[in-house]
């Protein structure tokens, strides 16, 4: 009886958290978390229960950066996942998944390498190879080739995701976006401008039929184009580009946030060398005067 009590703390800690989440309120995300674990490790410290607590707190922690504490708990997890569920199951490929992930995080590229690769082997053997988690997986593994510049193999993982993913679902998805802005840096960062750009714009386009008018993830893409833009010297066009990233953070964030800092001082670099003087030194003095309102 007592376990049984102790399994229904843990899922009203779980709901907690989710909803926790979902406010973006991580601090009592984390407190909901940590009993939720707790509760489960007095009931049976073996259960999946304990393994879903332990991998989500794990997850909280390693998206703060706190490595040292999120990696024993996935660790757990997966000892639990592959026990409940075998080696060879979903469960236990995505908490090997946010392992590697972790490794990556920390320049482990050696360990996160072969964690990606088994992940994917589980996931398209129990999942099949059109597969949305698996084409997440596979854009993971990409990014650490990306970081290692290993760009071809970084390439062919990147469009296989994309390929993939075009299969998996007919709808216009966020997740679909990310994968064509990694590979639009990718080919940026090889001096492909033309086809960075081209990914760019196909990122915009779903991002733009998916989200929010005013989303930041548009005002990001945007100025990736405009970074392109720059590179190629079409300075006009990268200024039409920022215009509109700076509008749609200012319908968020408001005139005067601190985190408009740093577009407006790029902005100002792009202007002048657009030729716009006067508009380069708004921006400027909009800059300072947000530094010395929170100074």
């Amino acid at each position: 009886m007592a376990a049984q009590a102790k399994m229904k703390d843990w899922e009203t800690h779980m709901n907690a958290a989710q909803a926790a989440l979902d406010a973006g309120n991580d601090i009592d995300a984390e407190k909901e978390l940590t009993a939720a674990v707790k509760a489960a490790e007095e009931a049976d410290q073996d259960s999946l229960q304990m393994g879903m607590a332990m991998n989500s707190l794990g997850a909280l922690y390693d998206a703060y950066g706190e490595y040292d504490a999120a990696l024993p708990l996935y660790e757990r997890a997966l000892e639990i996942m592959e026990a409940s569920y075998g080696a060879d199951s979903p469960e236990a490929a995505s908490v090997l998944n946010g392992i590697a992930e972790l490794f990556r995080a920390t320049e482990r590229v050696e360990d996160a390498i072969p964690l990606f690769e088994r992940a994917i082997e589980i996931q398209e053997k129990a999942l099949g190879k059109d597969n949305a988690d698996l084409a997440a997986t596979i854009n993971n593994l990409a990014l650490v080739h990306h970081d290692g510049s290993n760009y071809e193999e970084a390439e062919k993982l990147y469009r296989r995701a994309l390929k993939i993913m075009a299969t998996a679902s007919n709808k216009a998805r966020p997740e679909h976006a990310d994968v064509l802005i990694n590979l639009g840096g990718m080919l940026d960062d090889k001096g492909r401008y033309e086809e960075a750009l081209e990914a760019y714009k196909q990122a915009l386009q779903l991002q733009e039929t998916s989200l929010e008018a005013d989303h930041p993830y548009i005002a990001t893409t945007l100025g990736r184009m405009a970074s392109v833009f720059q590179a190629q010297g079409r300075d006009r066009d990268a200024v039409r580009l920022i215009d509109r990233a700076l509008e749609i953070r200012e319908s968020r964030l408001g005139a005067d946030h601190p985190e408009l800092v740093s577009t407006l001082v790029n902005f100002a670099k792009v202007l002048r060398n657009a030729g716009e003087e006067a508009r380069a030194d708004e921006m400027n003095a909009r800059a300072e005067g947000i530094r010395a309102a929170v100074s």
